[in-house]
């Protein structure tokens, strides 16, 4: 009897999209990029407001109309098609919708509000960790190789198959069998994986063409060597700043303790940094990842402060924290443990 209910508690539980991960993140980047862009045109127009001089429609409402839209279209449609259409308006309607969240914080409804930027960091960074933290902290259960599959094959019925996804879904076939899935089950999927048309991988060719854009100082293990210089130097620069910032705090008569957030923080990015470089040097293995973990705390901690006081001006910041972040990531990924890291320049 406890046998059963295991069992049925097992099948009850929510299963994971093997592609979601990647569509938050979509949605993500598409929220930033519109609240830029809004900021931008608002700032270039004088910052306008449409409804005359009764009325005052907040973009926010158009916003929220985005994401139902997104969401009746997600509800709607079957497969995979709806989801681009998803990540644009959904991701659109969230940045319109994040972009005055200053209104909703203050009694004065003041659009300005200085620590709404920090706010919208904090927001988009949570989503991402959260959305890191359901797809990479549990390993992918049998029942999800072989419901993501299924998935990919009602989908190729509709618009077809390209060789990648075509791969994948076999891929997830032979790992749900290994699990042990229903294996009658997994052969009913591969029939229909067959029975699958053929269609153009667009995607891969677009991902190639930009991939050659790349330039070759910036690949393999010249890229690691970049991405770790560049964070060694600006998490450097950004401790001088700290450094100058502070010394002016203590000579005046108001004491901000986001500057001291902000040196404490700088500090210990630099101190790994700089312990990283020489073990980068000297090709140990646990120099990547006390890169990745100093570019990780330049995004989470160091960045947070920093946009409690410089605002949007801290973006730079981020992308340099972010892309490092990618480079070391991607290099763990793709290394073992005990392997040596990258030859010394």
């Amino acid at each position: 009897m406890d046998g059963v209910r295991l069992r049925d508690r097992s099948a009850s539980r929510l299963l994971r999209d093997a592609s979601a991960s990647s569509r938050i993140e979509g949605l993500v980047i598409v929220a930033v990029t519109t609240i830029l862009l809004v900021r931008l045109y608002l700032h270039l127009t004088g910052y306008p407001q449409v409804g005359g001089a009764t009325l005052h429609i907040a973009h926010s409402l158009w916003g929220g109309l985005l994401m139902v839209v997104a969401l009746c279209g997600l509800l709607t449609y079957l497969g995979r098609s709806p989801h681009a259409f998803g990540i644009v308006a959904g991701g659109i309607g969230f940045g319109l919708f994040l972009d005055e969240i200053g209104k909703f914080l203050t009694k004065t409804n003041d659009y300005f509000y200085r620590p709404s930027v920090a706010i919208m960091y904090v927001v988009v960074l949570l989503l991402l960790l959260a959305n890191r933290a359901i797809h990479g902290f549990r390993p992918v259960t049998a029942r999800e190789d072989l419901a993501n599959a299924a998935s990919t094959a009602v989908d190729g019925v509709m618009r077809g198959l390209t060789p990648a996804e075509r791969a994948r879904a076999t891929a997830q076939l032979r790992s749900a069998r290994a699990g042990g899935a229903d294996p009658e089950a997994a052969d009913e999927i591969e029939r229909l994986l067959t029975r699958c048309r053929d269609r153009d991988d667009r995607r891969s060719r677009v991902g190639a063409g930009v991939k050659r854009m790349v330039p070759p100082v910036l690949r393999g293990d010249r890229g690691t060597w970049v991405a770790a210089v560049t964070l060694t130097v600006f998490s450097g620069l950004m401790l001088v700043h700290a450094v100058v910032t502070l010394a002016d705090d203590l000579n005046g008569s108001d004491r901000d303790l986001t500057v001291w957030f902000q040196f404490v923080g700088v500090t210990v990015t630099t101190l790994l940094c700089v312990v990283a470089l020489t073990g980068l040097w000297w090709r140990r293995g646990w120099a990547l990842r006390v890169f990745s973990a100093a570019a990780l705390i330049t995004v989470l901690f160091v960045e947070v402060v920093d946009f409690a006081v410089a605002e949007f001006g801290a973006l730079l910041n981020v992308a340099v924290g972010a892309a490092a972040l990618a480079v070391f990531s991607n290099r763990l990924a793709g290394r073992n443990r005990d392997e040596p890291i990258v030859p010394a320049v």
